[in-house]
Parts: structure tokens; C-alpha cells; sequence
């Protein structure tokens, strides 16, 4: 009897594995079919205490006080280092990201900022792998992407990043370079919006048009290409607080010849008193 029963239990654990062994051959025959060439996107994850790396302080403006979104004031100036993501896949592509990371304030504070950025730069690597990148030809490189970041501006009150990223695809004639922002009230963590700035959009429309364009004609001459219409959305895409002025960037493209690269203009803060907010975001920098 206790033979007997040895041998059945011993066919049913070897029913048992044969099952298994055959669900997971099924599973990696389904993932060799399946697999596509272009590997899934990145997805970039701060925990609250990641480390800092290298300070970047382009314009760095510690001790310089201005309104906050709130209005209120906050005794901690950020302090924005950073943290390096690099990711290859298959020799297909390729990302290298210098990427900010903020400390120096409240937890809360700095996580709701740190979130804000991580979601920006995973919108750039999405929009570069998540679409389906050429093979690579014979004597071509693999597709990059190369992002970076300088501190326009920083206070105990607001925080100011440009962001840069050069995408080169595979067999393209020339690499492409996208200008960005993000812009943070350092008493809450949340983001700044260029409306957020002046008495309302339909009236700071105007003064931002014609400064720009007269600052922009200066730099480009008859290679502008000025929009007939502009609206809000054509100066928001990269702007930043600065010491001096509003600085507005246009990316490779926008609005000159590919050649030219990007464009940069800074228009002085008297020039837009009349619509500026106050008290407000940039109320702090008029005379």
C-alpha cells in the first residue's frame, strides 16, 4: 500500500512540473514573437532621497528675494543638483540625460517639484522612443537623445530651469535640438504658468508680441518667421524668470531657418509693468 501510494504521488508532482515547464515555454515563445524592435519607453522614478550630484548654478541668484505665486515668503532657498540617467537599448538607441534634482526645502515641497520634473523628462524620452525608431543602416550611428539643464533663476521664493535636448535620428540629415522650462512658486512646489504672471492673457498679449518681435527682427533679420497670429502658447513653450527680463526661447525651428539653431531673447521687466501681476510671480522684479 505505502508503495503504491509513493508511485501516485510521484506521477503527480511530475504532472505538476511537466505543466509548469510547458506555461513557461508558452510565455517565452509568446515573448520572442511579440517582441518589438523599438524596446519599451523609460520610465525615470526619484525616490524622495535621491542623491545629488553635480550643483548647476547658471545665474545663480541665492539671497534674492521675490513674491511667490501666493504670496507668501519662505525662509529656504532650493538647492538644485544633479542626477544623471543613461539608458542604451539592442544598439537601436540611446539616452543620456542630465537631469535636475531640487533639495533644500520642506520634504513635501521638494517632492511635488522633483515630481514636476521627473514628468517633464520622461515626456521628452517618450516622445523620442515611444514612437518607433529607424534601424540602424549600414555606417549610421544608433538614434540619441542628449538632455540637459542650467539654473535660469533662484530665490527663497521662485526656482527657474531651462532645459535643452538634442534628439539625432538615425540616417536624419542633422540633429534637432528643443528648447523647455519649468518654472516653481518655492513656497507650495507647483508649477508656474507664463498666464500666471500678468493681470490676464488678453492683455499682456499684445506687449509681449511687440517686444518680442522687435527683439527677435534684431537678431534674425529676414530669416524670422513670425507667426500672423500669435496666441499665449507661442511664448510659453520655454520661458524663465531672470534677474534682468522675461527670457523667452523658441526652439531649432520654430520660427527661423533650422540653421539658426535656437532663439533667445530677454525682454526687460519695465517694459511690462503695465501687465504684470501685483502682487504675483514677477511683481518682485519691477523698479
Amino acid at each position: 500500500m505505502e508503495a503504491d501510494r509513493r508511485r501516485t504521488m510521484g506521477r503527480r508532482a511530475r504532472s505538476v512540473a511537466l505543466g509548469l515547464l510547458a506555461a513557461c515555454a508558452s510565455v517565452a515563445v509568446a515573448a520572442c514573437v511579440g517582441a518589438s524592435p523599438t524596446p519599451e519607453k523609460i520610465v525615470i522614478t526619484l525616490p524622495p532621497s535621491t542623491p545629488a550630484a553635480t550643483v548647476a548654478a547658471s545665474d545663480y541668484s541665492a539671497g534674492t528675494t521675490a513674491p511667490s505665486a501666493s504670496g507668501s515668503q519662505v525662509a529656504s532657498t532650493p538647492i538644485v543638483s544633479t542626477t544623471s540617467v543613461n539608458q542604451a537599448a539592442n544598439s537601436r538607441w540611446s539616452v543620456s540625460f542630465q537631469m535636475p534634482v531640487v533639495s533644500g526645502v520642506a520634504d513635501q515641497t521638494a517632492q511635488a517639484m522633483n515630481d514636476a520634473i521627473t514628468l517633464k523628462v520622461n515626456a521628452y524620452i517618450f516622445s523620442f522612443n515611444g514612437a518607433g525608431l529607424p534601424a540602424v543602416g549600414a555606417g549610421n550611428a544608433p538614434s540619441t537623445l542628449k538632455g540637459g539643464y542650467s539654473v535660469a533663476y533662484v530665490s527663497d521664493a521662485l526656482l527657474s530651469l531651462r532645459f535643452i535636448v538634442e534628439t539625432d535620428i538615425t540616417g536624419a540629415a542633422h540633429p534637432s535640438i528643443v528648447a523647455g522650462s519649468i518654472n516653481f512658486d518655492v513656497a507650495t512646489g507647483s508649477v508656474i504658468q507664463l498666464p500666471d504672471l500678468f493681470t490676464s492673457p488678453a492683455s499682456a498679449l499684445p506687449v509681449l508680441e511687440a517686444q518680442a518681435h522687435k527683439l527677435l527682427t534684431a537678431e534674425l533679420g529676414a530669416d524670422l518667421n513670425w507667426p500672423a497670429s500669435p496666441t499665449m502658447a507661442d511664448f510659453g513653450g520655454a520661458w524663465a524668470f531672470t534677474k534682468d527680463g522675461l527670457e523667452l526661447t523658441w526652439s531649432q525651428g520654430a520660427i527661423a531657418d533650422e540653421a539658426s539653431g535656437p532663439a533667445t531673447i530677454s525682454i526687460a521687466w519695465p517694459t511690462l509693468s503695465g501687465v504684470i501681476l501685483k502682487p504675483g510671480p514677477a511683481a518682485g522684479f519691477l523698479p
